[in-house]
């Protein structure tokens, strides 16, 4: 039975990998747990679709790199938190947190593995730097100001 994997699993399948699995294995593991899909031809359809828009998207960054990295660098994003009586903050603010900001406000869709944050998040009332890294020779430096919600 053919499936396509959609999560990564180290040494074992990446996402959009096309494998033959046993119907039993695809049927009691992979299907109940989410990691893959069974492999038609409505899935392959939408599967070159994706890829395509997602090569478009790419080739685009590339081309257009340097003019991101100009229009988000020095700039700042500002977010409020929730706070505790001591200011001790109740949340953080991650990646994706970040990467809506971005789209919201500068209009640039990035993903994940293009925002660099130090410590994997922040989660402290302060001006943090953060680095946006577009392209191998594109990175931006910005400024995440997180303050308490009133």
């Amino acid at each position: 039975m053919k499936v396509l994997f959609k999560k990564h699993v180290v040494n074992v399948w990446k996402p959009w990998e096309v494998k033959d699995v046993k119907p039993g294995y695809a049927q009691n593991f992979l299907f109940p747990h989410g990691h893959a899909v069974e492999y038609t031809d409505v899935i392959a359809k939408s599967m070159k679709q994706s890829q395509k828009k997602e090569e478009a998207h790419r080739i685009e960054l590339i081309e257009n790199r340097h003019e991101i990295v100009e229009k988000l660098n020095g700039n700042k994003l500002e977010f409020q938190l929730k706070t505790w009586a001591n200011d001790k903050v109740y949340g953080w603010i991650w990646e994706k947190d970040i990467l809506t900001a971005l789209k919201k406000k500068y209009k640039v869709e990035l993903t994940k593995k293009h925002v660099e944050l130090m410590d994997g998040h922040l989660k402290k009332l302060w001006s943090h730097d953060i680095y946006i890294k577009v392209w191998k020779d594109a990175m931006a430096k910005m400024q995440v100001i997180i303050s308490a919600q009133s």
